[in-house]
């Protein structure tokens, strides 16, 4: 469950030993540097000292036993691949590979404290040198893949335009690579995009989940809520370094990445698994409408899809509810499967939706457990984590299981 699952378990009391890594959730704030991070926090087994060669590890740069690099130290991913929040595949993307850039900026605290558990020894020095270009560069002469997408390697795209949605949103259109070109991200699942801090080089990596078409050609379309500077916090880097860029700028993608993927007609995909879910309710607050927004749309595209979706997008003013003409227009179009609901913190006088936070009353209302029969449902949950943690909270109170649950 991507979204820094880990430290809302850690805080609620949860179990830590499970095998769970945390992750960022889109729009969090930004991470700190790589070396910092890896100054504070202990990630190498107390006496350790195997060194592993280069070729060692690319004989686990495949599916079965995947190793990985953090900071020149050799991990095996092997224990978590079924329960890993961000899927399955985002290790196996990994296997062979120094994913210290990822890894050190989208895990929390407490998923790199309990690395010193995979921790099997350190990559030699010709193993470091031989890492250490990486990054594949794309070929001139090399046949324009169809899709842009690669889990493997950063790609770039070109940034093209800037629309702005309000005062504190954007939607950045990037170029890909050439005009047929589709983006290659299954519905439900998000990507990583890579900036480099122009001064200190350090990289800044946030995940994010598009919110153009999975069959449009030639570009992206990628929602950012803006995070400035204020008196009590600095803003987010990310979004910070997004929004000063200047057309016609590259940026680096890597992907897909999620266990959660929407095959239509009511099938899904968790960690390879599948599923059959005749409603989907979908609680998000602000920028986390982004991901539900892909699988809603998808559904609602579809006339031959008779999933059910109860939508609950929470927001503190009405200019703040993202993608709301879009949205109103698919329930409007298929009233017999979608509920469509917004509550506001500060709503206007006229205001005839919902009011007041995502919480337990408005979840006992509008998500009620006995309502579905077992196996019906599924509650898709992205947000802020205050939001994911009391949601989490108050969806287990009215008897909601945590396999019923997908945060992204």
């Amino acid at each position: 469950m991507p979204g820094g699952w880990m430290e809302r378990v850690k805080k609620a009391g949860g179990n830590l030993t499970n095998g769970y890594w945390g992750e960022r959730i889109e729009g969090d704030d930004a991470p700190e540097s790589v070396a910092e991070a890896a100054a504070e926090i202990k990630m190498t087994k107390h006496g350790l000292e195997k060194a592993i060669t280069i070729d060692e590890l690319r004989k686990h740069d495949g599916e079965e036993q995947p190793w990985f690099v953090v900071n020149g130290e050799v991990y095996d991913g092997t224990a978590f691949l079924k329960e890993h929040p961000g899927g399955a595949t985002s290790i196996f993307s990994a296997a062979g590979l120094d994913s210290s850039d990822e890894f050190m900026a989208i895990h929390s605290d407490t998923a790199k404290a309990m690395m010193t558990d995979y921790h099997i020894g350190s990559l030699d020095e010709d193993g470091r040198a031989a890492l250490s270009t990486n990054d594949v560069q794309p070929d001139p002469s090399a046949t324009p893949a169809p899709k842009f997408l690669d889990s493997r390697t950063w790609k770039r795209a070109t940034l093209h335009t800037k629309t702005t949605v309000s005062w504190d949103t954007r939607i950045f259109r990037f170029r890909l690579e050439h005009d047929a070109q589709t983006l290659g991200l299954p519905t439900g699942q998000h990507l990583m995009i890579r900036l480099r801090d122009p001064v200190t080089r350090e990289a800044i990596i946030r995940s994010y989940t598009p919110i153009s078409e999975t069959s449009q050609e030639g570009f992206m379309d990628v929602l950012v809520k803006l995070y400035f500077d204020t008196k009590e916090r600095k803003g987010g880097k990310m979004s910070l370094a997004i929004d000063s860029l200047p057309v016609g700028h590259f940026v680096e993608f890597k992907g897909p990445i999620g266990k959660f993927e929407y095959l239509g007609k009511g099938r899904c995909a968790v960690n390879g698994k599948e599923r059959q879910i005749n409603t989907f309710l979908m609680i998000c607050a602000g920028s986390g409408i982004t991901p539900i927004y892909q699988v809603f749309r998808a559904i609602m595209q579809d006339r031959e899809d008779k999933t059910k979706c109860v939508v609950l997008d929470g927001n503190r003013l009405v200019e703040d509810i993202l993608c709301k003409v879009d949205l109103d227009g698919f329930a409007k179009d298929n009233e017999e499967k979608c509920r469509l609901l917004y509550t506001l913190t500060q709503a206007p006088e006229n205001w005839e939706g919902l009011k007041g936070r995502i919480a337990a009353p408005l979840l006992k209302e509008h998500a009620v457990r006995d309502e579905f029969c077992e196996g019906d449902a599924m509650v898709l949950i992205c947000g802020p984590e205050a939001l994911e943690k009391s949601v989490h909270k108050a969806l287990l109170e009215i008897g909601w299981r945590d396999e019923e649950l997908m945060f992204f």
